[in-house]
């Protein structure tokens, strides 16, 4: 019998096999009943919950001695101690033969690299947050942890990289919001740049890495969309509040968003096309609310966007007949 990582990888195939329209949803629902994973029964629930309360206990204790001491240095020492620690122990259980410790390890690997991050990140705030130290400190967390992540499979913190390192490279001086969205994306254009990279990369990864980095794909490719569409909004969103250039912003968004379809269309990627279609309907959203919302009454307001919404639907649902009987 397949152990759980099999049963888990033919899960995840099955899913994406049914995305893509390769098997029947009768099919997907058989093979998925016989390879599904072992449930997550009430023990196991249980156990959970002791290990979970255990490790806030753990950590309470470590922000008690902390608030103490009144040092975020030492408060930062200390996590970045434990983090190191339970780094140590899940790369030790991943060494297990048997692979009798794949998720937990994973796990515990995680969690130790946020705690070293977050010790790391209060001792920079304590030695006094400037951009060369910010910068220097996110390449010193965030290089171990890609490593990290290839070298055990861990999709988690590969997440968790990406993120930082997003956000290392477009906000340049903090994590957390000064801007719209609230998501501190202080160099949008910087942002869009890189995001646009992490696409590609992970394209690169889906057509001739996969049997290699496994899911990684779907990670670079989500985040990597997400950042891009996003800051090409805020591009579009913070000229327009200026008075400039919304014009031509909107225009590239929708440009990207076009080309998204398009790319996931060859690529048989119903990920891009998905997140090209969101943009484009985000998009055109937005500008129809600067447009038309000071200009009418709410009921008209809405009245003519859900007709237009529907109209378009309608031209699409018909578009899409026709290419079908076409192609037949």
């Amino acid at each position: 019998m397949a152990n759980r990582a099999v049963r888990d990888r033919i899960s995840q195939d099955l899913g994406l096999w049914l995305a893509d329209g390769l098997i029947p949803k009768e099919t997907h629902d058989l093979l998925r009943e016989r390879y599904s994973a072992t449930s997550f029964n009430l023990a196991q629930t249980i156990k959970t919950i002791g290990i979970a309360g255990g490790l806030f206990a753990f950590f309470g204790l470590l922000g008690l001695v902390g608030a103490i001491s009144r040092s975020l240095m030492l408060g930062g020492l200390l996590l970045t101690a434990v983090g190191c620690g339970l780094m140590a122990a899940g790369i030790w259980l991943s060494a297990d033969k048997l692979g009798r410790y794949s998720t937990s390890s994973n796990a515990v690997l995680l969690l130790g690299v946020i705690n070293a991050a977050l010790g790391v990140g209060l001792a920079v705030n304590e030695m006094g947050a400037k951009n060369e130290t910010v910068l220097l400190a996110g390449a010193i967390v965030l290089l171990p942890m890609g490593v990290l992540a290839y070298r055990y499979s861990n999709n988690f913190l590969l997440v968790l990289t990406l993120i930082g390192f997003f956000h290392w490279a477009g906000s340049w001086t903090s994590m957390y919001g000064r801007s719209t969205y609230a998501t501190d994306v202080q160099d949008p254009r910087l942002m869009s740049l890189v995001a646009l990279a992490a696409v590609v990369v992970g394209v690169h990864h889906e057509r001739n890495l996969r049997h290699q980095t496994g899911r990684f794909f779907q990670a670079y490719e989500t985040l990597g969309l997400i950042y891009l569409n996003l800051s090409l909004l805020i591009l579009s969103i913070q000229h327009s509040w200026r008075g400039g250039q919304s014009g031509t912003w909107a225009l590239v968004l929708f440009v990207v968003a076009v080309a998204q379809i398009v790319a996931g269309a060859r690529l048989h990627n119903s990920l891009i096309t998905g997140f090209g279609v969101t943009a484009f309907a985000i998009n055109l959203f937005t500008r129809y609310y600067e447009t038309f919302w000071n200009r009418f009454q709410m009921g008209y307001f809405f009245l003519l966007g859900g007709f237009g919404l529907f109209l378009a639907g309608f031209v699409c649902e018909v578009s899409l007949r026709q290419f079908q009987r076409s192609t037949r």
